[in-house]
């Protein structure tokens, strides 16, 4: 990736433009490539370089060289410290002729073993010499040029919006396994991504996994990314907008292979596999993304699956505070069964107000309530429920149809029969004369609390059916906001 000084921006009040590469410049880059030519001293190539920067745009120039020169091939550095064959030619002081020069390096190289006039200064890449030119050529070149400059950008971005057409699995995926914070919503796809200048510490590293991201972009046949990035001193704040009709860049592979956001979610993964093998289940990690109410998209941490039962977990860690909101609105909205296993220094109290189950841990994971939860909701041993059920309140839980009918909660929610005058939340049933009212109140502004003990715990549920989601003020109540239909 470009260095975040070398990206080139044009900036008008609030919002900036990136100057990508394109076909006018690729008489630039096969200059650039024909200076980079075997036999040269790279230092040598680098001053033959200095005239384009008079020329042409000096940060398209340095720019196009630095990425070229990760393409080049140096001489082998010497076998011998360059400090040692200074110092051995050195230590006899200044030579006052050329045959005492020649007659020093004669000495040090039979000494030494090694040349020593060809590896005096082996250590300093701009004495090397150049053994083979860029194996790249320009308009490849200006492919990569135009991808490592996207990824500059991002080195310095606050947050950043990518829409893609396909390929969103791999997208979130690749934002997870890279342990980036985010969330994602779907119609179209939209993922937010916190960027590195909106973390306290980690700025570099987390930069440098922000950039890594434009390679998965790249894989979708049409993108648009947006990015709120700091420019100058004062490390203002402006919008970029890219898309992938902006300038020809190249495609990459992804990144495969099982990884963990953290040691908590690994350790508790060797535990959920062991526990696998004994019950007959399969642990997946990182199952395909759950769909919200809302049309948002979560990737669980695992998924646990027995038979046609399929059951969801998710570590809930160190996040920041609109962080942990934004998974609050998600996880309120899902339907899925999840169990949430939460570090205890969060609180549950507003996880639990999500109407899923919640586990607490401090330092590691008790695996013992988990098991005993998956045991719970994938019991092979479930009876059937009849085509229509019989309900009578103005809700009932999922859990007392389970008891009353000697099934498992999902056996209920799986149920597809009849159940007159009631509709089906994600763990309740509840009458529609109730639901119908609470539709015709104007609820925004309104605070989850209050709805709750005015209408009964599933109200939560019922909100994204009427047209409200819920904005968390802290971390036992939330605000219903009016959902804005999107232009």
């Amino acid at each position: 990736m470009l260095r975040s000084d070398l990206v080139r921006l044009i900036v008008r009040g609030a919002r900036a433009r990136v100057l990508f590469a394109g076909e006018d410049d690729l008489d630039l880059f096969s200059e650039v490539l024909r200076h980079l030519r075997p036999g040269l001293k790279l230092g040598e190539a680098l001053e033959e370089l200095k005239p384009l920067r008079r020329i042409y745009d000096p940060k398209l120039v340095d720019g196009i060289t630095e990425v070229a020169l990760r393409y080049l091939v140096l001489e082998e550095e010497s076998p011998v410290s360059p400090y040692m064959i200074r110092q051995k030619l050195f230590e006899g002081g200044p030579a006052l002729s050329e045959e005492e020069r020649r007659r020093r390096l004669e000495e040090v190289t039979k000494q030494l073993g090694v040349d020593a006039e060809r590896f005096m200064y082996s250590d300093l890449d701009l004495e090397r010499v150049i053994v083979s030119g860029p194996a790249i050529g320009p308009r490849d070149l200006m492919e990569e040029y135009n991808m490592e400059e996207l990824e500059g950008l991002l080195l310095r971005s606050y947050m950043v919006t990518l829409e893609v057409s396909d390929n969103w699995k791999d997208l979130l995926r690749s934002i997870k396994a890279m342990g980036l914070m985010y969330y994602a919503r779907s119609r179209p796809v939209q993922v937010d991504v916190y960027g590195p200048v909106s973390l306290a510490k980690l700025t570099d590293r987390y930069g440098r996994l922000m950039a890594r991201l434009v390679p998965h972009l790249l894989r979708s046949a049409s993108w648009r990314l947006r990015a709120q990035v700091a420019v100058g001193r004062t490390r203002r704040i402006v919008t970029v907008e890219v898309t992938s009709d902006d300038a020809p860049m190249p495609t990459r592979p992804t990144v495969s292979g099982i990884t963990f956001d953290s040691s908590v979610e690994e350790d508790l993964y060797r535990k959920l596999t062991l526990l696998a093998k004994d019950s007959g289940w399969l642990v997946i990690r990182e199952p395909e993304p759950l769909v919200t109410s809302t049309g948002e998209i979560m990737i669980p941490d695992f998924a646990v699956i027995s038979g046609s039962s399929k059951v969801f977990i998710e570590v809930v860690g160190f996040w920041t505070k609109e962080y942990i909101n934004a998974k609050l609105r998600k996880l309120a909205g899902l339907r899925d069964p999840i169990l949430l296993v939460v570090n205890e220094s969060l609180g549950v109290g507003a996880f639990k107000l999500t109407g899923h189950d919640v586990v607490s841990y401090k330092d590691k994971v008790n695996v013992a309530p988990i098991y005993e939860w998956l045991k719970a909701r994938l019991s092979s041993h479930a009876g059937r429920l009849p085509e229509r059920l019989d309900v009578k309140g103005s809700y009932v839980s999922f859990e007392d149809v389970a008891k009353r009918y000697g099934v498992t909660v999902d056996d209920v929610r799986r149920f597809n029969g009849t159940v007159e005058g009631y509709v089906k939340l994600r763990n309740y049933f509840v009458k529609r004369e109730l639901l119908d009212s609470l539709s015709r109140e104007s609820l925004e502004g309104r605070r989850l609390s209050e709805l709750t003990s005015k209408y009964g715990p599933w109200v939560q549920e019922a909100l994204a059916l009427v047209g409200y989601s819920l904005r968390w003020t802290g971390l036992n109540d939330a605000v219903v906001v009016k959902v804005r239909a999107r232009p």
